[in-house]
């Protein structure tokens, strides 16, 4: 029974853990260095500077292991549209390993000389400084790698840093040097996107779907921003934070119509950070009954309703409206239903005299965004979103394999349990 039960136990175990894998996905590959590398990089690997202002970067080869450095050949390339060399000063214990020549016209820094540091030397055994490079940036705004690139000295030196021999070989060259980045920005900049909002919604009906805001620090540094506005139908959320250099946040914007009629409204969102955005906001809110021109039958629309308003890609979405005939005839009405100002489908009725009757349309939409529906001249929205449980819901495949591993968990319960009674 023992071996039973340890047979049924890995079964379970590996079930229940392909069941994660295919709907979780596999954890991702970790990646490490080979023990006894030695590495060739800039430091800081990104530097982000004003225009105009003095910087440095500096070159170090890492040594882990104390292996004997052989020479070393350094050439950076670098786009000089955005910085100049303006100097560099050598690693104390670089003394034959001299790095003196740039070319800003070319965007090159290069050495004179490879000459090999003693077998031995203690200083192998630290991380060695090769050289400081001093900077100044233009003013022109923007970002500019620091490449190294392979120098041939023949017969064997093909790489800038030339290990031991045995390391040398076995090593994969271009794996051991790791380049850099320069960013040349202004200082906080806040963009806000998009730069309007418009909400649609039928009276006393339910509020329309929340829109987004997304704030971004184009600018170096550490921006702060506070979100306010002129209404108080409008909220935003959150209110205020801090974005670093490149980072971008999202502002929840949301309306209240509670108690508020038919008509057109505006206010404005204020976003205060480097300087003040101003975010016009429309909200129109339809008449609860909208009146159709033409013939006796007089023909009214109402109680437009979108079911759900928010849905994810290829879900349906049910749209209805009631058409009455509060005249003394029979009317006929052909029903348009328009999504983003574009026919999406028709349907025509007949209304007798003092009834009343529903159309209804049924719709999916596959891209992700806002809809504007019209229909019968009263408009509103659905919302079709991205993502979902487990990143955009289970496929089959992922359900079935769930339902295996559940299976095969329930027959090795019941097999152990039978197992444990006959011993008994």
């Amino acid at each position: 029974m023992a071996k039973l039960w340890r047979f049924l136990s890995i079964l379970i175990v590996a079930a229940v853990c392909l069941g994660l894998m295919l709907v979780l996905g596999a954890p991702p590959a970790k990646v490490a260095l080979a023990a006894g590398n030695m590495t060739i990089g800039i430091q800081p690997e990104t530097t982000t500077v004003l225009p105009g202002t003095l910087f440095d970067i500096e070159v170090w080869v890492q040594n882990p292991d104390a292996n004997d450095i052989y020479g070393c050949q350094a050439r950076l390339d670098f786009d000089s549209s955005y910085f100049n060399v303006t100097g560099i000063d050598n690693g104390p214990v670089m003394t034959e390993i001299a790095l003196t020549a740039f070319d800003n016209s070319n965007g090159t820094v290069d050495h004179d000389a490879s000459m090999p540091l003693p077998p031995g030397d203690p200083t192998n055994a630290t991380s060695i400084l090769v050289a400081t490079i001093h900077c100044q940036a233009h003013a022109v705004e923007g970002a500019s790698t620091i490449d190294f690139v392979y120098q041939t000295r023949p017969p064997f030196r093909q790489t800038l840093v030339a290990l031991s021999m045995t390391d040398y070989l076995e090593s994969g060259n271009m794996s051991l040097m790791h380049g850099g980045m320069v960013k040349v920005g202004g200082p906080p900049a806040i963009s806000v996107s998009p730069n309007s909002l418009a909400f649609n919604v039928i009276e006393e009906g339910e509020n329309p779907p929340d829109r987004t805001l997304e704030l971004c620090n184009l600018g170096t540094g550490t921006l702060n921003w506070n979100a306010t506005d002129n209404d108080g139908w409008l909220s935003e959320s959150p209110m205020s934070g801090s974005l670093g250099e490149d980072g971008c946040e999202d502002v929840t914007v949301s309306v209240d119509v509670t108690g508020m009629k038919a008509g057109d409204y505006s206010a404005t969102i204020t976003i205060t950070g480097s300087a003040a955005v101003e975010i016009p906001v429309s909200l129109h809110i339809e008449s609860a009954t909208v009146p159709i021109p033409g013939g006796p039958a007089n023909l009214s629309a109402s109680a437009l309703s979108i079911s759900p308003q928010q849905v994810q890609p290829g879900q349906e979405v049910t749209i209805s409206i009631n058409v009455a005939n509060t005249g003394g005839e029979t009317g006929s009405y052909n029903a348009v239903l328009y999504i983003n100002e574009v026919v999406e489908d028709s349907q025509t009725m007949s209304v007798a005299a003092g009834a009343s009757k529903n159309v209804t349309f049924t719709v999916t939409k596959s891209q992700a965004g806002v809809y504007d529906i019209s229909l019968a001249g009263q408009s509103g929205q659905f919302e079709v979103v991205s993502g979902g449980f487990f990143g955009g819901g289970l496929s089959t495949g992922s359900i079935i394999v769930i339902v295996v591993a559940v299976i095969v968990l329930i027959v090795g319960l019941f097999l152990i349990r039978r197992g444990t009674r006959r011993e008994t």
